[in-house]
């Protein structure tokens, strides 16, 4: 008779890849939204920034060569890169852009930085975001939900940017207020949801997958 049903377990690096990405992401989290609490030890202020960038890291390259969500292919492998050191280097440039420039050019000076900065993670981001949902490493339709969550951001961080420089009354401050809170909400819920997709498509790959055995026994 025919046995079927044999089950053969994954035991590939690539769902400890996506597992260890996504809960670094979620210590990122963690140690922001306990922020200023994490910030009196020393390193606590980037250590949710540092985290995140290792996360980024390990879903760009994977473990051993497996789980790269962009197949390790040059143009999203290098833009996750390059966020993560980008992200780094911002905690450093960021005080000293501070610290370097005079009072009166202030305002300007940090204001460009800032958008500059904006800028260049939009990009990168987008690039990447972009190349997982192309490549399809990551299984259909989940490989977009990273571009969903860069739009779902990027709308938010925008809304806020214009009704900033429309409005300086009071009732305007307080509806900035509550869209700067809104917009903290978006990216804190954007990353948990990208840190529990791939924790549960980590697990999905490692679950026993039915293997179909068209050899007979006789009985």
């Amino acid at each position: 008779m025919a046995d079927i049903g044999v089950f053969a377990r994954t035991t590939s690096n690539a769902p400890r890849a996506w597992f260890l990405g996504g809960m670094l992401f979620l210590a990122s989290i963690v140690i922001r939204v306990s922020q200023p609490a994490i910030a009196v030890v020393p390193g606590g202020g980037t250590l949710s920034t540092v985290l995140f960038s290792a996360a980024l890291l390990i879903f760009a390259f994977g473990i051993r060569g497996a789980g790269s969500i962009t197949a390790r292919r040059p143009l999203g492998t290098a833009a996750l890169t390059v966020l993560a050191v980008w992200l780094l280097l911002d905690l450093a440039l960021a005080g000293v852009v501070s610290s370097s420039i005079s009072f009166d050019t202030a305002p300007t000076a940090v204001m460009t930085f800032a958008y500059v900065n904006v800028f260049v993670q939009f990009l990168l981001a987008l690039v990447a975001v972009m190349q997982i949902g192309r490549l399809g490493v990551v299984p259909s339709p989940w490989n977009w939900v990273p571009a969903w969550t860069l739009a779902a951001v990027s709308a938010s961080w925008l809304v806020t940017q214009v009704l900033g420089a429309l409005g300086t009354t009071e009732g305007a401050i307080v509806l900035i207020n509550a869209l700067l809170s809104l917009d903290s909400l978006v990216r804190i819920g954007g990353t948990v949801l990208l840190a529990v997709l791939a924790i549960v498509l980590a697990d999905r790959m490692n679950r026993p997958q039915p293997t179909a055995d068209t050899s007979i026994s006789d009985t």
